[in-house]
């Protein structure tokens, strides 16, 4: 008796090292997205539910995970850490391509899935900060985004782009964007950049709030000098609304936003979440407000430098939308 039960133990054991194998060839597939506070964190948990309600039968597992934003998304796809990710597609091109600050750090397993909405650069400033015009950030306490993120770099490239600024003349905070309105509403920061879809939740309980805050906009002007350094900026306009007590129209900037994946992800996969995506496009924009600011029709739009992953290539042919040969691997 004493050597069956043995055996099945053993029998057990190989069963069980047998599975966690398999589940570590890539049935458990996480979403690496951003900070609780803003756009990242909330798409993905509602991208890993819609996918695991009707793809869980066919044996994986996603799950969202909260990260520092774009950079550090991309660093745990490096280091095969994650499987997916949200990111913004300026970062992920110089990624892909080596460049920038990506040289000699290349990533070359990153394959996008489909571009998402426009992140846009919202600066928000204290009334009482005398903050008019981007010079006026100058000696300024302001929130740049998490350290390493993409809303730093950004942060950086518009400083310099718009207001000939560099960190060295604010004092840039390095929080993520719930901690940064908490600390524009208790006074210890006089602006904070929230690089994301809009709406940003710590946005809008910031505006919510009694503390009174505008944004600083571009201009034309300032648009076209933003485009010389970042030619993947482009106009974005926030329709009045959008945050409580937006009585107009806001005049910003953003660059596209993309779903990517490892390389090592099956075809079959990657072709059936986008299935998941386009058949439940309507519900998830009931979810939360920047599915409603994808482009389905042009899902290839600003994205840049990195390859199409082979299950979007085919679920995009299949739809009759045209593959640009700049995307093509």
């Amino acid at each position: 008796m004493k050597r069956g039960r043995i055996a099945v133990a053993v029998a057990l054991m190989v069963c069980l090292l047998g599975a966690t194998s398999a589940l570590a060839a890539g049935k458990f597939i996480t979403i690496v997205t951003g900070t609780t506070g803003g756009t990242y964190y909330p798409v993905g948990t509602i991208l890993a539910n819609h996918f695991n309600s009707v793809l869980g039968s066919k044996g994986y597992k996603w799950s969202a995970q909260s990260s520092g934003g774009t950079a550090e998304n991309l660093e745990m796809m490096r280091k095969k850490e994650a499987e997916m990710a949200i990111a913004m597609a300026n970062l992920t091109g110089f990624a892909y391509t080596g460049t920038v600050r990506y040289e000699g750090k290349r990533i070359e397993n990153l394959r996008y899935v489909m571009g998402l909405w426009p992140d846009v650069t919202q600066f928000v400033v204290r009334e009482d900060a005398k903050i008019s015009t981007w010079k006026d950030l100058k000696g300024k306490k302001v929130a740049v985004g998490p350290a390493a993120s993409g809303t730093e770099f950004s942060s950086r490239v518009i400083l310099k782009a718009v207001a000939g600024l560099t960190f060295d003349d604010i004092v840039p905070e390095r929080v993520g964007y719930t901690e940064a309105s908490q600390a524009l509403q208790n006074g210890q920061i006089h602006a904070f950049n929230a690089e994301a879809g809009v709406p940003v939740g710590a946005v809008s309980e910031l505006l919510a709030g009694r503390t009174k805050v505008k944004f600083l906009e571009f201009s034309d002007e300032d648009l076209q000098r933003l485009r010389k350094e970042g030619p993947y900026y482009y106009r974005v306009v926030v329709p009045a609304g959008t945050y409580p007590k937006q009585d107009k129209p806001l005049n910003l900037a953003g660059i596209k936003s993309a779903l990517i994946v490892d390389k090592s992800v099956p075809d079959q996969v990657v072709y059936d979440m986008l299935k998941v995506i386009y058949d439940n496009k309507d519900r998830m924009a009931k979810e939360h407000g920047a599915f409603a600011k994808i482009d389905y029709e042009k899902p290839l739009d600003g994205l840049f430098g990195a390859p199409l992953h082979p299950g979007a290539i085919k679920f995009f042919m299949d739809r009759g939308i045209k593959i640009p040969p700049r995307l093509l691997p």
